[in-house]
Order: structure tokens, then C-alpha cells, then sequence
């Protein structure tokens, strides 16, 4: 018997946020046969290695410390390939993908999230009468199952958006108050002072996140469904829009490093009401600049990473590499995505502009 099963089990247990406990019930043992086996204090008996190893989708091989890394370097690879799937295929290959991958690992709790919140996005296009019991039992098991904050939050984002657009509006709300209250992030607790020395840039994490987040939801709500889109508030989503814009500015200075894709983004957005009020020349306008930015955004992406904002608000906050807290899209770029945009129909009557026509050949130099 490997000695080093115990650790290998915590690890596993620990990977797919399985509890002693539930380990305990699904093989027949005591929690604290488990506690045992993981500090070493004992082993398994050679009849439970098969039910451990499918409680894990794991071969009796890695269970015993072999084979391990490749495991490993799977999940890492799966995981990869599920993030390119959702930025550039079809929401019916995602949810192909992801069902094959989840049949092969059942107890990854990151693949079940990406399952429940793919089956979620296909209900949404379809609304297949069979997907929201399998959408609430994946959620409700992450739930039940697991610690990891992110993954949590993509099983409890699609558990109350079904509850949402199904009408059960109080069972949507009693899911999303299972999240903390944002004066009690990790990011305002760290800004109030932990003695570390690092306040100024605990301050200013919580600056970057909350400006942000705070453009983001001033889009969201220029898009949210409870705003009509209809003449009479065109205008004012200009100007919401045209304020998100600024706040970036005002935080950021002119160095807005991967914030130029948000920029980039709203001049879009702008542009399309802009046509739909038959400002043209201010619709050529908004182009322009989004061209302008999503170059930038390409560049930053190139060549800043690890470089620091140099506003004084933001000057300990960077450019990092993805991560956990940090995720970009990046299997296309911003000019890739506003080039497959401008094809709408709704750019026909500048189509032939020459503003319009170098917008689109600056756009085409850096889309990949």
C-alpha cells in the first residue's frame, strides 16, 4: 500500500469540495475513518480502493499515487477548452463538450458549474422544457457540495436567473442572498487596514474593482430589459453610456491598459442608438473611437502586462497575466468582435463612407 494514499485522498476530496462526511456516506465508512486515512494514520481496506476510485473517476492507479499529474494536467487542459468553447462556439458545442467531460469526471465541481450554467445559456435560446429540473439539481448539488466561492457563484448566477425568467421571483431572491453583502468583501475589509503595510494598495484594489464594476453595471443597465429600447430612451442611454466612459477616464487618466476594450465596447453601443436617431456623423464619431481603443486594447494585451496604471488613484494596481481573480477572453480580439459587429445591417447607410471604410480596414489589421 502506497503511504502516501491519505494525502492523495485529501487531495481529491479537497479538488472536488466533497466533505469527509460525504465521502464517508458514499463508501460506507465513518468521518472518521476518513480523518484517519488523511493524516496518515491508518489506511483503507484493499476492498474500498474501487469504490474510492469511482467515487473520484479516478483509476485505482492514481488513487495509489500514480498517474496523477496527468490527471491533473487533463482537468487544467478541460478546463481551457471550455473557456475557448464559450468565447467562440455555439452554445449547442458547449454543452456537448461539457456533458462529455462531466460524464468522465462527475464529481469536479467546476465542470458540473460549467455544465449547469451551459444548459442555463441553451434554455435561454430554446427553452427545451428539459433542461431547468437538470439546471436546478446540478446548481443545487454545487450548493450543497462545495466551498469554492467562484464556483458557487456560477451555480447560484444560474439557479436565479431560471428562478428568475420562470417567475418564482422569492425563490430567485432567497438564492442570491445566499451571497455576502459587498461591504463585506474580502477587497473593503483589506482596504480598512490590516497593519501589513500594503493599505494604499488594498485602498486602491478596492478603487479599480469598484470603478469597474460600477461601468459594467451602468451597461447592464442601459441593456436591462426593464429600460425599453425604443426612441424614447435612446438619448439617455447616450449619455449613461457617454458617462460609464467618463468614469473610466476619471479614474484611469488616459492609461487605461485592458480597460480600453470596456471603452471600446460602449462607443459601439453608442453607435447603434446613434443610427437608430439618424445621427450619422455622430455614429461615425462613436466609431472611430471605438476603433481607436480596441487597437489599444489589442496592444495593452501585447505588451502590458505586469505594467502599472499611472494615475494616482490606481498607480499599485497593474496589468496581470489571468488568473482566479483575473479572466480575459482572448481567443479572438476586440477588433475581431467589433468587425463581425459592424457587418449589421444597421451600418448599411454608411457602409460606403470613407470613414466608415477606414474604421473597418484599421479594425481588419488587428483581428485575429
Amino acid at each position: 500500500m502506497n503511504i502516501k494514499i491519505g494525502a492523495i485522498i485529501k487531495k481529491l476530496r479537497q479538488e472536488n469540495n466533497i466533505t469527509q462526511d460525504t465521502l464517508a456516506t458514499a463508501i460506507g465508512v465513518t468521518p472518521q475513518a476518513i480523518s484517519r486515512w488523511e493524516a496518515e494514520g491508518g489506511y483503507p481496506d484493499i476492498e474500498l480502493l474501487p469504490a474510492l476510485a469511482d467515487f473520484f473517476s479516478v483509476s485505482t492507479d492514481e488513487l495509489l499515487g500514480y498517474k496523477l499529474s496527468e490527471r491533473e494536467q487533463e482537468l487544467a487542459d478541460i478546463k481551457k477548452e471550455i473557456d475557448r468553447i464559450a468565447e467562440v462556439g455555439s452554445i449547442e458545442e458547449q454543452v456537448a463538450y461539457v456533458r462529455s467531460v462531466f460524464a468522465k469526471y462527475p464529481n469536479d465541481n467546476e465542470i458540473r458549474e460549467s455544465l449547469a450554467v451551459s444548459l442555463y445559456l441553451l434554455w435561454e435560446e430554446t427553452r427545451d422544457e428539459s433542461l431547468p429540473n437538470e439546471i436546478e439539481s446540478l446548481s443545487k448539488t454545487i450548493l450543497k457540495e462545495c466551498d469554492d466561492e467562484d464556483t458557487r457563484y456560477g451555480a447560484i448566477l444560474a439557479l436565479s436567473s431560471l428562478y428568475a425568467r420562470t417567475d418564482r421571483h422569492e425563490k430567485a431572491k432567497e438564492i442570491v442572498y445566499q451571497l455576502s453583502p459587498m461591504k463585506y468583501c474580502r477587497e473593503t475589509t483589506l482596504s480598512l487596514g490590516i497593519g501589513d503595510g500594503k493599505t494604499k494598495f488594498y485602498i486602491q484594489d478596492e478603487i479599480n474593482i469598484l470603478t469597474d464594476s460600477l461601468g459594467l453595471a451602468i451597461r447592464n443597465l442601459v441593456l436591462n430589459e426593464d429600460l425599453p429600447n425604443d426612441p424614447s430612451t435612446w438619448t439617455t442611454k447616450i449619455e449613461m453610456l457617454s458617462v460609464a466612459n467618463r468614469l473610466y477616464f476619471l479614474i484611469y487618466g488616459d492609461d487605461l491598459l485592458y480597460h480600453h476594450g470596456r471603452i471600446a465596447y460602449n462607443n459601439w453601443l453608442i453607435s447603434t442608438y446613434q443610427m437608430s436617431l439618424g445621427q450619422t456623423e455622430d455614429a461615425l464619431d462613436s466609431l472611430e473611437k471605438m476603433c481607436d481603443h480596441a487597437i489599444a486594447d489589442y496592444r495593452a494585451y501585447q505588451n502590458d502586462h505586469g505594467k502599472y496604471f499611472t494615475s494616482f488613484l490606481v498607480d499599485t494596481q497593474y496589468y496581470p497575466e489571468k488568473s482566479k481573480d483575473f479572466h480575459e477572453m482572448t481567443e479572438h480580439t476586440q477588433s475581431y468582435y467589433m468587425l463581425e459587429r459592424l457587418g449589421s445591417s444597421r451600418y448599411d447607410s454608411i457602409r460606403k463612407e470613407p470613414r466608415f471604410i477606414s474604421v473597418v480596414e484599421k479594425l481588419n489589421e488587428y483581428s485575429n
